[in-house]
C-alpha cells in the first residue's frame, strides 16, 4: 500500500503532534508499506527521531506571515500615553493596565480574521504544489492527512481531489468542537470554521480519531463513521532495563509535558501537600518538565509549598520516557469541565506502560478518568483531603520500601502497533471500497 501522509508536523521536529505520525510512518515502513511524508521543519528542538529514510521525506517550505500589528505594537508601545496617579505622578504600570483590554481584543479580532483555518495556513502555498508533483510523480493509493493544524487536512482534500485518491482525515483534536475551542479564536469564529471543516472532509472516505467521545461527536456532526485509534506507545522507545528509581524517603512525582494555565491546573496537588503538615511534607518533591515555570512556581508559592515544587526545562522525547520509569508518581493534568470529557492525551499511554501509579486531576468523569480506574493505574480525584490521604499512602510505602510497579497488565494493548492495527485496517477497507471507475480514472491521471 502506497501512503501519503500529510501532517505540518514530523519528526525531528520535537513537538507531540509529531509524534502520532512519526511512528504510524515507522510501523507502515515495517509492515511492508510505502509511505511518504508531506511536512515541514521549523522548530528549533529537533530532537524527536526520524525513523524512517531521510528520502522518504518532502519538507516543503514553509515561512509564516509577518503581523503587521506586532511590528506596529513595538513601535507605538513606548509613545502610548499613561494615565497619571493621584498627586500628579505618572503611572506606566497602570497605563499598560489600561490600555491591555483594548489591544488584547483588537489583537484577537484581527487574528482570527487572517488565520483561517489557523496560524498555518500559508503552508498550503507550498505544500500544494509540493504535494501535486509527488501525487502525479509516485501515485500513492491513498493520502492519510493528520491534524492539527487543520490546514494539512484542507491539503490533503485538494490533492486528493486533484488525483481522484481517495484520503483519511485523523483528528487528533476536535475542529471546531474544540473543548478549549474560543480562548484564542473570537466568538464569530465559531460558524465560520464549521462550515470550513464541513466542506473540508465532505469528500473524505475516512475520519479517524483518539477518543470514543470525540468519535461520536465526528459522526454527529458530519453523517459519517469515524473510527478510533487511540496514540498509544511504543515499548521500543522506552529503555530496555527498567530504571531504578530513587530509593530515599522522598516520593517523587512527575510531570512530562506542557502546562496549559487556567485549564490543567495542580492546585489541588499543592493543597494536598500543604495539608500533610510541615513533617510530611518534606518526604514530597514534585517534579515539572515543560513551560510554565512562572505559572508554577506562583501557584506553589501561594499554598506555601514552593520547596517541594521544581520546574525544569523541556527535555528530548526519549529523556521524558526514562524519567517516566523512574519517577514514584505520574501527574497527569486535564481541564476539571464536563467540556474536556473526550480528551485523552497520549501522555496517558506512556504513563501506563511506565508502570508508575497515576494521579489525575481533571475531569473526573471523562474517558481519560475512566481509563485509569478501570485499569487500577491510581488515583482519579480533585479533593485536596482524598489526594493527601493517598499521598500518606504512598508516603509509607515508598519509606518502606514496597512502593512496587504497576501490573504490566494497565498497558495491554495499548500499544501502538496494537493501535496501527487498526488503522492499517481501516486503510485497506478504503481501498477496498473504491470502484473501478476510480481506479481506472487515477490511472489515467498517471498517464498524462
Amino acid at each position: 500500500m502506497k501512503v501519503l501522509i500529510v501532517s505540518f508536523w514530523f519528526p525531528p521536529s520535537n513537538v507531540v503532534g509529531a509524534i502520532r505520525v512519526g511512528k504510524l510512518a515507522r510501523y507502515l515502513v515495517r509492515h511492508g508499506h510505502e509511505p511518504r511524508v508531506l511536512t515541514t521543519d521549523i522548530v528549533e528542538d529537533r530532537s524527536l527521531p526520524l525513523e524512517i529514510p531521510r528520502e522518504r521525506v518532502i519538507y516543503t517550505d514553509y515561512q509564516q506571515r509577518s503581523d503587521w500589528l506586532a511590528a506596529l505594537g513595538r513601535t507605538f508601545r513606548s509613545r502610548a500615553p499613561v494615565a497619571v496617579a493621584p498627586g500628579g505622578e505618572v503611572s506606566q504600570e497602570e497605563g499598560k493596565r489600561q490600555r491591555q483590554p483594548a489591544r488584547d481584543w483588537f489583537k484577537r479580532q484581527y487574528h482570527g480574521l487572517i488565520h483561517l483555518p489557523d496560524m498555518r495556513a500559508d503552508w498550503i502555498k507550498t505544500a500544494v504544489p509540493a504535494g501535486r508533483r509527488l501525487v502525479r510523480e509516485w501515485q500513492p493509493d491513498i493520502i492519510f492527512a493528520s491534524a492539527p493544524p487543520f490546514t494539512g487536512l484542507m491539503v490533503a482534500a485538494r490533492l486528493s481531489r486533484a488525483s481522484n485518491t481517495p484520503w483519511v482525515a485523523d483528528f487528533r483534536d476536535l475542529w471546531s468542537d474544540n473543548p478549549y475551542y474560543g480562548q484564542s479564536e473570537p466568538s464569530w469564529r465559531r460558524p465560520i470554521d464549521a462550515m470550513i471543516e464541513r466542506l473540508t472532509v465532505r469528500n473524505s472516505a475516512a475520519l479517524v480519531t483518539v477518543s470514543p467521545i470525540w468519535a461520536e461527536q465526528l459522526r454527529r456532526r458530519h453523517g459519517k463513521a469515524a473510527e478510533v485509534v487511540y496514540n498509544g506507545y511504543a515499548e521500543e522507545d522506552f529503555p530496555h532495563d527498567p530504571p531504578v528509581g530513587d530509593q530515599g524517603e522522598v516520593l517523587t512525582i512527575r510531570h512530562t509535558g506542557s502546562i496549559y494555565p487556567g485549564f490543567r491546573d495542580p492546585s489541588a496537588l499543592f493543597a494536598a501537600i500543604g495539608l500533610l503538615g510541615e513533617t510530611l511534607r518534606k518526604h514530597v518533591k514534585v517534579e515539572f518538565f515543560g513551560n510554565a515555570g512562572n505559572e508554577i512556581l506562583g501557584m506553589a508559592a501561594q499554598y506555601r509549598v514552593r520547596d517541594q515544587v521544581i520546574v525544569r526545562l523541556p527535555v528530548p522525547y526519549s529523556c521524558s520516557l526514562k524519567l517516566q520509569m523512574e519517577a514514584d508518581v505520574l501527574l497527569l493534568l486535564q481541564w476539571s469541565d464536563k467540556r474536556d470529557k473526550g480528551n485523552l492525551p497520549g501522555k496517558i499511554f506512556e504513563y501506563f506502560y511506565a508502570r508508575r501509579p497515576i494521579l489525575l486531576i481533571g475531569y473526573e468523569h471523562g474517558v481519560a478518568a475512566r481509563l485509569i480506574r478501570e485499569r487500577a493505574a491510581g488515583l482519579v480525584s480533585n479533593r485536596p483531603e482524598q489526594i493527601r490521604d493517598q499521598l500518606q499512602a504512598w508516603i509509607e510505602q515508598k519509606r518502606a520500601g514496597c512502593l512496587k510497579a504497576l501490573d504490566p497488565s494497565v498497558s495491554w494493548g495499548l500499544g501502538r502497533d496494537d493501535q496501527f492495527r487498526k488503522l492499517e485496517h481501516i486503510l485497506a477497507d478504503v481501498l477496498g471500497r473504491q470502484s473501478p471507475a476510480n481506479k481506472r480514472s487515477k490511472a489515467a491521471l498517471g498517464d498524462e
